[in-house]
Formats: structure tokens, C-alpha cells, sequence
């Protein structure tokens, strides 16, 4: 009999920089899991635990002890190294975790998802550095007996487990840890200081437990698939506790008691160690009472022998391994109920009868007898769709209610296909049997009421066959309805395109049968019947799945919060009926049962078995927030997109901006803050929003390198899971290389969203950064998790960000190897930004243009591109310039913009990062104290910035160095007069001089250029200047206060006016968040004000 297999799983303490690193770098397996973690982990974190792990300025021997940080990747190197081991060929027979090393035991075991479990594992750490003082744990190599004897252990420590008679693990608080590491230095007591920051398994993390607890009761978990070892009891665990992953974190270890339980049968076991460093194998091997047949082998190593490690185990043991789980265990069951076009006269028989107050019910809400229809059809109505969608529904309810009452079992997971869906819905108790059979007969009427259309069974081919072969010949106006297997699909659209196309496929010699029917079902024409329905199951209240449910339209576990935007969008998308049973084909011995009359699904279900491989999406909670690929999906319909939310029966407005913006930033307010440049948008500014629910983006513009990845890790340190933020990235068109340095750190740090402001096209450093994040989901969608706000008051540079990368760079960047081919295959279904920012009028370098004009015109734009190129995700549209009151920001939402973003008003803030002195001139800045004055970038061509005027000569003074540049081609033709003025008020020191300090900055080919071209040289002293009047105000001297250049827009003086005679007054009572926050709440009280207006005249 082969051995048994057995993965251990350690826990806090056997964590190290670089862990796991050679698996990393070698294996295809343990790379692409740990890549999916990370990128989930760094949706509820913020940061790429990853780039911390496996940074290049981390040693392993540095400590590693933030438990938000060393509790995810212990479990990214756990979860990945299991997984390896599954595939290939190695299921464990039983598992046993240590402490949080249970987590990744827990998936293992099939308990609950990698997503819950990573989930938990967050929510964890989060709240013990939320509520837990600091703590510590000793490792003290003594008698176990010494801490009931010795009093200073026993009374300033927990004991945490004893491994040996040797060896024993005690917790507590930071400051009692020491007491105890002193006394055992003096004492002569061996002890060693794990590297952790809580007291873990003490009352130390007490004060976590209520509402760790409590989030843990909305999760969903199974019990184990196969035997489970607990270290909190050291036996079997056969009844999962909704609290245990506290209890594993709380109560003492007793992992040697487990291995002395797992020994018990005298088998023969392997002991794979999962673990980052071999502790668990280790600490069995010192067991006095381990017996000779088990075998403890290790993985991960700090001797960095884990490849050599792992080819031993898959070479020796592989084979060894059982493939299947025992047979005591019971399987899971799918239940899946059909469509319309399994109806059949005599479907439901004598369960009418069986069940007479469901049949009174459904006669009652129809008013006809349903068992009239069903069992004799006298009229001829059962083909009709607004009778055969009710009829089907409550036949297949009949019969689900049968079946459990007959087995009395409830299926694991429900899915159906189309209407299906409503019977899975009422099964798992989204709503009742009655409400659900209302919607079901809304939805037939108002399906039935389409015309003119026509559908299509297409046999034989693959999808992308038949969108080319649409394509080719000018048939795009057709939409492929059902993906009912990967070779079978149904298409939908105009009745002539319908008859049109079946010429067109049998000359090809592809099977295409047309369907009976008299609309475009899931189709875009469809758009009115949904818009219909959408009025009228709006008035409805569902309630959360208690049982997980596959929806039709992303193969995605329904969420209580996107129910009836699903039923809605299922009226006008495909059912992705191929995907829902590739997710259940990823569970291991799922049992599938069609519940409903006859066996369509059934036939389909053994097509895609045979023709189609597993999709594993593991079990997920209702209560869970949508995660990003199910926003990805969601389509741009009225049922999301809101830019006014109304409370029922009451003409006011309480809530503004486009909530799926909101969602997809983790925001509280569609608010956004601008990245000025130099660090004027500072890391405090950006800190500060992001914890009030806003975005800001740190204006990396003018800073050297050091300074904002200094910045970035003060951003990333300070925020936490849920909050959001950005990095600027300015395109200086002579500095390509410091824009690709610049992209390198982002992607270094995870940054995963960006500001792009000043570009003219596409750069190659902007394509590599939206390139790293591009993926393909398991539905098919595409995304990219790097996301780019692009920011223009163009409309061709609006153009190129809404279009898919450009070709021949994409193809130019892989030829060069910069991005991979698949990636830009990718690349070509998405636009290059997610959200594009609308600058009208601002403070800076401008455009001048006007917010009426500008925004409806990239609205208009926006709807085109996204149409010409049928974009499944909206790209939203932000308003900034000009936005300084609420009055502004009202105009901007009525406009239709999604989201506002803001500049100059955060500069004259207590957190902005600029001088004193010059936030004091802009506490008195009016509306008509700015001005516009030659800009430093394209200084050449006239470009202006707009500046503060009031209280400085700046804008005089630029404009006269502008003059002086048009009229003469060098510094020589100047007049004396001119070259003494500049010269001494100017820059205040000689052109020669200015021009050695240019030199130090310029690269060779500038200088070669300036010593040949006089003009050039002359532009360069000049742009010397505009660039100095920045860093004298920024620094504050206030000796050269007539030169600073404070780039400045009408907007700040506009909230001053609104500000004055409050506290506000003073910029030194003005915060960038309590801004934001006044801004947005007087926003929609301005709102209802003029919406009153215009209803009561």
C-alpha cells in the first residue's frame, strides 16, 4: 500500500524576505499563483506585497515583522506551493496547519476558497494592527516545567505550545517580552525572539476578536473534503467552526499532538513541509516519540535548496501520491435548471397536484390554470413567450422542490441557463416562489413584445470563427447570444441579417439552423424590453443567495448588490453557459443534475466535458463586495451609472458621480485631487484624501527619483486595504528616459493607478506600464490592473487614449522585447485609459478652452469610441478647471461629468507641499488675480501657464523674456539696457553664469545645440529663469518673492470668496480632506436647490 501524504502548513514566525525567491524565478507554477495573489491581495491592500517580499534592497536577513505584510505572503508562499505539488500529481491525503499557516491548510482541504481565505487572512491582520497593541513571542530552548517555576515567565507570559521536552514557545505583550528576554540573559536561560510584532495565541490580540468574529459569520466555509488535522484541538476536525481561523491564531498550538494523532494507524506517511522554511519538518524530526515509517520532508529553505528540494519529492514521491479523495467523503452536487425551449406539453404531471397551493398561487398571479397550459395546452399558447417562460419557471420549481423533498438534500451550487437562472435564484432564496414568478412574467411580456428579429443555432465552430467570419462580410450587427459549448453557439440580431447569415455559413459548409422565434433575444436589441423591465423589478426586494449561484452573464457567483443588475444585463448579453459549467467541472467529483423537463442541459453538459477544460473559481460568499472582473462585465446601462440618485417618492438628490467609478477606486466620493507638480500635490495631501474616502495623485513632476519612491513608501505605509491613491506621470518630451524610469518604479511598487497628464501620444514608457497589468480573466474579458487616468483638454489627444494602443509601437515594443505577444494581443481589446479627466481652464500650463464646450464635446467623443470599438466597460469622463465651490462642481455633474478632480484649491492648504509665503498670497488671490505668462514646456511656441499675478512681477517679467526671445536671434542683438535689466532683476546673476548652471543639467546634445544655435542658448537661459521663479516660491525666499511663478487658476479665488468670513478663511484651518468632503456634501445641497427650482418654477 503506498504511503499516505500529509501537507504541513507553519504559521507567523517562519516568514523571511526573499522566501521562496528560486521558485519564484524557476517555476512557471509557483510564479503564476503568486502573481494572482498578489494581484489580489494588492485589490484589498493597496500594495504589492510581492515587490516587498522579493524586493532587491531586501535581505533575507533583515527582519520581516509587519503582520498585514508577512501574514498575506506567508499565505501567497503556502497557497503557491501547494498548489505546484496538485499539479503535479500530489493531493494530499490529510492536512495540519500551524496557527495562521491553517489558512492555506484550510483551502487545501476545500474548506473554503483561495479568495475567502486570502480575504480572512487580510481582515486579520488589519484588525490586530487596528485594535492590538504591540507584542512579542520567545522561543525558550528549556524545560517545559521552567515556566510554571520560574514567575517571571509565568506571570508576564502565555504559553503558546510546547514542541519538545526542550523547547517551548511563550506571548505577550511587547514590553513584558523584554522583561522576560533580560531576566533570561541573567538567568542563563537560552531564548530566541520570533520575528512577529503581536503576541499572538495571547490575550494580548483580545481586543480583535468581536469584530474578526463577526466578519468571519459572513463567510462562507464547508467542512473539510479530507482529514484535517487541528492544531487547535492536535486531533480530527470534522465540523468546521464559523470561528476557527480566530481560535487558530488565539488559542495555544498543539501541533506535536496532531502528528502523535496522525500516528496512531502505524501507516506509512510522507510529511511534505509547505511551509517558507522547513521549521515544521524540523521541529517532527526532534519528536521522541516519531516513528521510523514517517518520512518529513521539507520544500522551502533559508539554504536556498528549494528547487533541488522539490525535484527530489516530484522524482521519488510524486507517484506516490493519491489522486482522489476517500471515499467517506461526500461529493458536492450542482444543480441546474433550463431554458426556454425545453418546454414540452405534459411537462410537471402530477406535480400539480402534489403541490396544490404553488399551483393555486401561480393561477392566481397568471390568471389562467397553469396545469391547463402545461399538461394539455388546448390553445396552442405553450410556444409563446410570454406563456412559456411562467409555465417553464414554475415547472421547474415544482420539480426542484420535488427533489429535495424526495433526497432530501440541498444542492452545494445552483445554475440555469437563461430563464433558468430565476429557478436557481428562488432554490437558493433570493426571493420567494411568488415574487419570483412575477418577474419571470414581466420578463415574457416584455420579451415577447420584440419584433423583427431573429436567431441562429451555429454548429461546428469556435467562437472566433464566427465573429471573423461575421466581421468579413459586414455582419458585426450580429450578436452571439448563447455560448452554449465550445463548438455550439446560438446568434442574435435583425431577422434579415439572421436569414442573410445563413447563406453565408452553409456556404462554408457550417451547420446554422434558424430558430423559431420572433425576437433577438440577448442581443442589443433587446435594449428596450430591458429598459422596461429595469422600471419594474426595481420595485422589488431581494435578498441575499444562501446558496452560491452561477450567473449567465460572467459565469460569476452572483452578490447581493449586483442581483438585479445581472437579471437586467441578462436580457441584452450572452449566456456564457459554456464558462458556468467549466466552473463546475473545476470542482473535484461535482455531481451535476438538470432539474427541469427534458435534457438539453444535460446533452450540452457532456459536449463541454468532453470538448472543454475546468475553470477553477472557488466558492465565494454573497456577501462579498463585486470584485474587479465583475465590475469589468457590468455594461454601462442606467442601472449602475447614475449620476443623480433619488430617494423614492421625494424629488431630492443624495448621491452624486458615477457609482461604478466610486467602486472601482474603493471611493467614498467621486472626488478627485490633481498631482501638482514638485510634490505641491505632497504625500500628506495624498495620505489625507485617501483616508477620507478620496483620491489624490502625487505630483511627482520636477522631483528627482530618490524623493518620490521616498514618497511612495510613506503613501503605501500610511494607507491601508480599501484606500485609494495615485502617482503622477508627466511627459516631458526632451526626458524620455526619466519617463521610463519613472514607469519602471511604479511597476517596482505596485503602483496600480496613474495620472497622465501633458501628453501629445502614446509613449512607449505610458504603453509598458498599461501592458504589466494587462490579463485576460477567466470569463474572457480583459483588463488591465494598472489603470490610467488620462488627463487632456484636446480632442485628438482624447482620441488616441480612447483607441486601443497604437500597432506599430505595440508591435515595435515586442520586437524589441519590452512587452510580451500575448500581452499586446491584449492590449488591443482595451483602451489605453480606464477614465479620461476633462481639463478646461486651469492653474498651469493651459489650453485656456471652456467647460461648456469642452466636457459635452469628450462626452459625445467618449460615446463614439467606445461604440466604434464596443468596449464592454465604460470609461468615465472627470471635469477638472474652474472647480472651486460647489456651485462649480454642481455645473460639472449636470454636464455629465462622473467624477471631479480639483487643483488649485490644494495648494492653499495646511498639507500642500509649498511655502508659507506662498500660501499666504494665495489666501488673498481674487478671481481676477491670475494671469497667463509664458510656460517653461514649449516655451519656444508661445505655450502659457496661468500663474498669481497679485503681489509679484512674474508674469510681467516672463512676458518680456518671451518678447525679447521672439525679436532677436541671440542674447548679443539685445540692447545693453535689456541684457543690464535681465541680467539684474532678473535672474540676478550674469547670462554666462546662468548658462554654466544650465550646462551642469543639460545633457551633451543640448549643450552641442546651444554652443551651435545661438537662439537655442538663449531660450535655454531664459526657460532658466521660469524654472527658478518655480523653486524660489516652492523654497520660500522671500527676498525673491517678486519672481515666484505659483501656477494658479481662477477656481482658488473662487473658493476664497465662498470661504470668507469662515474658519476656512485662513489657509492655516484649511485640510485637503475636510475641503473635498464640504465641496462634495454642498454640492448636492446646490443640486436640490436648483432642481427645486426648476420643478417648482
Amino acid at each position: 500500500m503506498s504511503p499516505s501524504l500529509v501537507f504541513m502548513y507553519s504559521g507567523q514566525g517562519s516568514q523571511y524576505y526573499q522566501m521562496g525567491k528560486a521558485l519564484f524565478e524557476h517555476n512557471r507554477i509557483f510564479r503564476s499563483y503568486m502573481n494572482e495573489l498578489d494581484a489580489k491581495a494588492r485589490e484589498l491592500i493597496g500594495i504589492s506585497v510581492q515587490s516587498e517580499l522579493y524586493g532587491t534592497n531586501r535581505n533575507m536577513t533583515e527582519p520581516f515583522t509587519r503582520t498585514l505584510h508577512t501574514h498575506v505572503c506567508i499565505f501567497m508562499v503556502e497557497y503557491a506551493t501547494t498548489m505546484v505539488l496538485l499539479e503535479n500529481g500530489m493531493v494530499p491525503d490529510a492536512v495540519i496547519g500551524v496557527s495562521m499557516g491553517e489558512f492555506a491548510a484550510s483551502v487545501a482541504a476545500g474548506v473554503c476558497s483561495v479568495d475567502t481565505a486570502l480575504k480572512s487572512v487580510v481582515k486579520q491582520a488589519q484588525l490586530l494592527e487596528k485594535h492590538c497593541d504591540k507584542g512579542a513571542m520567545l522561543a525558550i530552548l528549556d524545560r517545559p516545567s521552567l515556566f510554571l517555576s520560574d514567575l517571571v515567565l509565568y506571570e508576564n507570559s502565555e504559553l503558546v505550545s510546547i514542541h519538545n521536552e526542550n523547547h517551548f514557545i511563550v506571548s505577550g505583550r511587547k514590553e513584558h517580552m523584554a522583561m522576560i528576554e533580560q531576566h533570561a540573559k541573567k538567568n542563563g536561560i537560552m531564548c530566541s525572539k520570533l520575528p512577529v510584532t503581536h503576541g499572538f495565541h495571547s490575550s494580548s490580540i483580545d481586543p480583535a476578536s468581536d469584530e474578526y468574529v463577526a466578519f468571519l459569520q459572513k463567510q462562507l466555509f464547508l467542512d473539510p473534503r479530507i482529514p484535517y488535522i487541528s492544531s487547535v484541538s492536535g486531533s480530527l476536525l470534522s465540523e468546521w467552526n464559523t470561528d476557527y481561523f480566530w481560535q487558530v491564531i488565539r488559542k495555544p498550538i498543539q501541533f506535536t499532538e496532531g502528528i502523535t494523532f496522525l500516528q496512531k494507524d502505524d501507516d506509512d506517511r510522507i510529511y511534505i513541509d509547505v511551509g517558507p522554511s522547513g521549521t515544521l519538518s524540523t521541529l517532527c524530526k526532534s519528536m521522541s516519540n516519531l516513528k521510523k515509517n514517517q518520512i518529513m520532508l521539507p520544500i522551502i529553505t533559508p539554504y536556498k535548496t528549494e528547487l533541488q528540494n522539490l525535484d527530489y519529492i516530484l522524482t521519488n514521491y510524486a507517484s506516490k501520491s493519491r489522486t482522489t479523495v476517500k471515499k467517506e467523503n461526500k461529493s458536492m452536487l450542482a444543480f441546474v435548471f433550463p431554458g426556454q425551449g425545453s418546454q414540452k406539453k405534459g411537462m410537471g404531471g402530477d406535480l400539480f397536484d402534489q403541490y396544490p397551493e404553488i399551483t393555486s398561487q401561480a393561477d392566481s398571479i397568471l390568471g389562467y390554470s397553469i396545469k391547463e397550459l402545461c399538461l394539455e395546452d388546448p390553445l396552442g399558447r405553450l410556444q409563446q413567450t410570454e406563456y412559456t417562460q411562467p409555465a417553464l419557471y414554475t415547472v421547474n420549481a415544482l420539480m426542484y422542490l420535488n427533489t429535495v423533498n424526495e433526497t432530501g438534500r440541498k444542492p452545494d451550487i445552483l445554475a440555469g441557463h437563461s430563464l433558468g437562472e430565476y429557478n436557481a435564484l428562488f432554490a437558493a432564496g433570493a426571493f420567494d416562489f411568488i415574487t419570483g414568478l412575477k418577474l419571470v412574467k414581466k420578463r415574457g411580456e416584455v420579451m415577447s413584445q420584440a419584433v423583427g428579429g431573429g436567431m441562429a443555432a451555429v454548429i461546428g465552430i469556435d467562437e472566433k470563427q464566427i465573429k471573423h467570419i461575421l466581421l468579413q462580410n459586414q455582419l458585426d450587427s450580429i450578436d452571439i447570444a448563447n455560448f452554449n459549448s465550445p463548438r455550439q453557439f446560438v446568434i442574435s440580431g435583425l431577422q434579415s441579417d439572421i436569414a442573410r447569415a445563413k447563406l453565408v455559413f452553409e456556404t462554408e459548409g457550417i451547420t446554422y439552423i434558424l430558430l423559431r422565434v420572433s425576437g433577438a433575444f440577448h442581443s442589443r436589441y433587446m435594449g428596450e424590453a430591458r429598459e422596461q423591465y429595469k422600471n419594474y423589478i426595481d420595485s422589488f426586494a431581494l435578498s441575499e443567495c444562501t446558496i452560491p449561484v452561477l450567473s449567465n452573464v460572467n459565469a460569476r457567483y452572483y452578490q447581493k448588490n449586483d442581483m438585479k443588475i445581472n437579471l437586467v444585463r441578462q436580457i441584452t448579453e450572452s449566456v456564457r453557459w459554456c464558462e458556468t459549467v467549466q466552473v463546475l467541472m473545476g470542482f473535484e467529483g461535482m455531481e451535476i443534475k438538470e432539474i427541469g423537463p427534458g435534457n438539453v442541459l444535460t446533452g450540452l453538459m457532456r459536449k463541454i466535458t468532453a470538448e472543454a477544460t475546468p475553470i477553477y473559481l472557488p466558492l465565494e460568499t454573497e456577501h462579498q463586495q463585486p470584485t474587479n472582473s465583475t465590475i469589468l462585465q457590468q455594461s454601462n446601462s442606467d442601472s449602475d451609472e447614475k449620476h443623480f440618485i433619488q430617494q423614492p417618492n421625494a424629488n431630492v438628490i443624495t448621491a452624486i458621480g458615477c457609482k461604478q467609478f466610486m467602486q472601482d477606486y474603493h471611493l467614498k466620493y467621486p472626488y478627485v485631487a490633481g498631482g501638482m507638480y514638485k510634490g505641491i500635490a505632497s504625500k500628506d495631501v495624498v495620505v489625507k484624501l485617501g483616508k477620507a474616502g478620496m483620491m489624490g495623485f502625487f505630483g511627482t513632476g520636477g522631483l528627482r527619483l530618490a524623493q518620490i519612491e521616498e514618497s511612495i513608501q510613506y503613501i503605501q505605509k500610511e494607507l491601508t486595504s480599501g484606500q485609494a491613491y495615485g502617482m503622477n506621470l508627466l511627459h516631458t518630451p526632451d526626458q524620455q528616459e526619466r519617463e521610463d524610469q519613472l514607469v519602471e518604479l511604479y511597476i517596482r511598487y505596485g503602483i496600480n493607478v496613474i495620472e497622465a497628464s501633458a501628453y501629445m501620444s502614446i509613449t512607449p514608457a505610458l504603453l509598458k506600464y498599461r501592458a504589466h497589468g494587462v490579463k485576460m480573466l477567466p470569463d474572457g474579458a480583459v483588463m488591465s490592473t494598472n489603470r490610467i487616468i488620462g488627463k487632456v483638454s484636446r480632442a485628438e489627444v482624447a482620441e488616441l487614449f480612447l483607441r486601443p494602443a497604437p500597432e506599430y509601437l505595440v508591435e515595435k515594443m515586442v520586437r524589441e522585447n519590452q512587452i510580451t505577444r500575448e500581452q499586446a494581443q491584449l492590449l488591443n481589446k482595451i483602451p489605453m485609459v480606464d477614465d479620461l479627466c476633462i481639463v478646461a481652464d486651469s492653474g498651469g500650463p493651459t489650453d485656456g478652452a471652456v467647460a461648456y464646450v469642452l466636457l459635452p464635446a469628450m462626452i459625445q467623443l467618449r460615446d463614439e469610441m467606445m461604440k466604434k470599438y464596443k468596449y464592454p466597460k465604460k470609461i468615465r469622463i472627470g471635469a477638472a478647471g474652474g472647480i472651486g465651490t460647489p456651485e462649480a462642481a454642481a455645473a460639472a455633474f449636470i454636464l455629465g461629468a462622473d467624477f471631479i478632480l480639483t487643483g488649485s484649491i490644494n495648494q492653499c492648504t495646511v498639507e500642500a507641499g509649498t511655502s508659507e509665503a506662498v500660501k499666504d498670497l494665495l489666501q488673498q488671490v481674487h478671481i481676477q488675480d491670475t494671469a497667463y505668462a509664458p510656460a517653461k514646456e514649449r516655451f519656444e511656441i508661445g505655450a502659457k501657464a496661468q500663474v498669481v499675478k497679485k503681489g509679484v512681477f512674474f508674469p510681467a517679467r516672463a512676458s518680456r523674456l518671451f518678447e525679447l526671445y521672439s525679436r532677436y536671434q541671440s542674447l548679443d542683438e539685445m540692447s545693453e539696457k535689456d541684457k543690464k535689466l535681465i541680467q539684474v532683476k532678473y535672474l540676478k546673476r550674469s547670462f554666462e553664469e546662468v548658462y554654466e548652471e544650465c550646462k551642469q543639467n543639460a545633457s551633451p546634445v543640448e549643450i552641442d545645440k546651444a554652443e551651435k544655435n545661438q537662439k537655442y542658448k538663449m531660450a535655454m537661459i531664459f526657460k532658466w529663469y521660469l524654472a527658478h521663479s518655480v523653486h524660489v516660491a516652492i523654497d520660500g525666499i522671500l527676498e525673491q518673492q517678486a519672481d515666484y511663478q505659483i501656477y494658479c487658476g481662477p477656481a482658488l479665488g473662487a473658493f476664497n470668496d465662498w470661504v470668507r468670513g469662515t474658519s476656512l478663511e485662513s489657509w492655516k484651518n484649511r485640510h485637503v480632506d475636510e475641503i473635498g468632503v464640504k465641496i462634495m456634501e454642498e454640492t448636492v445641497k446646490v443640486l436640490n436647490g436648483k432642481f427645486q427650482n426648476l420643478v417648482m418654477g
